[in-house]
């Protein structure tokens, strides 16, 4: 008895509530149909669980395989963007064009006073 009362603490939440509900439906079939008819839901459950799980695993490597093509096209967007025009690179969205920035030249940096080396004064130097 052990062993069951450990099953039952480390079932997952729910697993009792479908449980019960399996037999109670199973109550409603006649005993002598009980155990095939019991069988065949298991068989019927497993194939659903089955089909549920190929669907989220297909639905993963899709969603994969339409980053994973997104990608490429995004890096590259800079140069292929400007040969295509606004309207094929954009499909129906509208598409706001940002000014190219100037090439401004900038002065040289004037060190400030903490920056120059202290040199000693020539008449120390020289003592």
């Amino acid at each position: 008895m052990a062993i069951k009362a450990d099953a039952q603490k480390r079932a997952l939440r729910g697993t009792k509530k479908v449980t019960q509900a399996f037999f109670a439906a199973l109550d409603d079939i006649a005993d002598g149909q009980q155990a095939a008819v019991g069988a065949a839901a298991l068989a019927a459950i497993r194939d659903e669980l089955k089909g549920r799980r190929a669907k989220i695993k297909e639905a993963a490597a899709a969603a994969k395989a339409k980053a994973k093509a997104k990608a490429p096209a995004a890096r590259g967007a800079g140069k292929e963007a400007a040969t295509k025009p606004a309207s094929a690179s954009a499909g129906n969205r509208a598409v706001r064009k940002t000014p190219a920035k100037k090439a401004v030249a900038r002065k040289p940096r004037q060190p400030k006073q903490a920056d120059q080396a202290v040199s000693p004064p020539a008449e120390t130097a020289t003592e």
